[in-house]
């Protein structure tokens, strides 16, 4: 009894240390606001056009199904894919989450543009360095960005990205 007690403690121990033990930083949690962001690279980097557009307001996603810009492939022709092997990273800085005013901004000009009235609990606004790693080097492009979070969940506000210019070296 008293092996199996040890046993069951030093478990217990091992499973607690590898909680608390980062294997590098590539783990690090996903907070709320940057998820949206997270899904957008991860669908382009596997052309997953369906889950790239859900990254957007569902009344964006709709209308850039009904525009006739629309492309059913889209995340496919974001990276400038060939013979090499592709990888889309993101690094987020310039943070800054929006008083009730530009919470109020922000549903005026939804509703201005998509004739609904929604209810912005939360938003951030961010630079979002978008960099794609080939083996022969690095392109990257920023832009700024705005999250918003709408019920419970967190979306892209604005159009969908049709195309990232990733033309900056490194």
């Amino acid at each position: 009894v008293c092996t199996m007690k040890k046993l069951s403690v030093l478990c217990m121990l091992l499973c607690v240390a590898m909680l608390f033990c980062s294997c590098g930083e590539e783990e690090r949690a996903v907070l709320g606001y940057e998820q949206p962001v997270a899904t957008l690279v991860t669908a382009a980097q596997y052309s997953d056009t369906q889950s790239y557009l859900s990254c957007f307001t569902p009344e964006a996603e709709a209308e850039y199904k009904n525009s006739d810009s629309y492309n059913e492939a889209l995340a496919e022709t974001l990276l400038t894919r060939g013979e090499e092997k592709t990888e889309l990273s993101y690094k987020l800085s310039n943070k800054k989450e929006l008083d009730s005013d530009g919470l109020k901004d922000l549903e005026k000009s939804y509703k201005e543009s998509y004739h609904k009235n929604v209810t912005i609990k939360k938003a951030v606004t961010m630079t979002a360095k978008l960099t794609e790693t080939t083996d022969s080097g690095e392109l990257s492009a920023s832009r700024e960005i705005t999250v918003v979070k709408i019920e419970n969940n967190w979306y892209i506000f604005g159009k969908v990205i049709e195309k990232f210019d990733l033309s900056q070296k490194g």
